[in-house]
């Protein structure tokens, strides 16, 4: 099953992979998560979908555990693959205290068999000067040029509008990838986000937090790169402490598979 998104991607949905359509060396893997979740996104195209509803379809249906910083782990993931292909990555929405919503141009996208050439034209001598004129080629010539110079320039706007965002985000617009995602730093090859609107505490104790956990649960940054996602949830006499850490793959820029982590401590 495949679908258009926004008229330039498409989405195969069994392979769980996005690309401009017509474009395979595109072609962006997604995490089983993210494809998943992007799958119910296109689906209810429009609505907006609650949290504790995504979790259960995405994950719990599927016998994994979920959560809400697995959840945003997931949609940063379908935001950068759009982003890495030239799309708004705000396609999906945030809708505050609810959940997300994709609003977005959705097609069932089906593959068209090759149209046969036209057989070519014989030409044929007529004396007759208007049946001449009525066949000859030249408008039709000059529309084809157009079209052509059309399709160059749009293939070529595509094309410098990835260059870019890729350019951008290999300086550092990782700062920016998401309202709610602040990059605080890097361990070694990992690069450390905290998952939060606001940040309560100054930013080194967040980071010097993860740093933590990443070292309890014996996550290998100097040897793999990964973004590491922590987040901080306090309740009375309790503490709630997230971590997913996205492995990256080696030669594009999308994830190999997320983990994620729960610290609870308190009574």
């Amino acid at each position: 099953m495949k679908y258009l998104i926004d008229l330039a991607m498409l989405y195969e949905v069994d392979a769980g992979v996005i690309m401009i359509n017509g474009e395979e060396e595109s072609s962006i893997k997604l995490s089983s998560q993210a494809a998943r979740l992007l799958y119910e996104l296109i689906i209810n195209n429009g609505k907006t979908l609650d949290r504790d509803d995504l979790i259960k379809k995405v994950w719990e249906d599927h016998g994994y555990s979920g959560s809400s910083v697995s959840l945003n782990v997931a949609i940063s993931e379908i935001r950068k693959a759009f982003r890495s292909l030239g799309r708004d990555p705000l396609l999906i929405k945030t809708i505050r205290g609810k959940g997300f919503s994709l609003a977005a141009h959705i097609e069932h996208h089906t593959v068209r068999p090759p149209v046969p050439p036209a057989p070519e034209k014989i030409a044929v001598e007529v004396p007759d000067t208007a049946t001449q004129q009525q066949d000859a080629p030249a408008p039709l010539q000059r529309r084809d040029r157009g079209f052509s110079s059309l399709s160059v320039m749009a293939l070529i706007a595509i094309a410098g509008i990835a260059a870019l965002l890729l350019y951008q985000m290999t300086r550092g617009a990782e700062e920016s990838k998401d309202d709610d995602i602040h990059l605080l730093g890097q361990i070694d090859r990992c690069k450390v986000y905290l998952i939060d609107n606001n940040m309560y505490q100054p930013q080194q104790a967040y980071l010097n937090r993860a740093k933590e956990l990443i070292a309890r649960q014996h996550i290998d940054c100097k040897h793999q790169a990964a973004d590491a996602y922590y987040s901080k949830f306090k309740k009375p006499q309790l503490e709630n402490d997230f971590l997913a850490i996205c492995y990256l793959q080696d030669s594009v820029d999308s994830y190999k598979n997320c983990i994620s982590y729960r610290s609870l401590t308190g009574s």
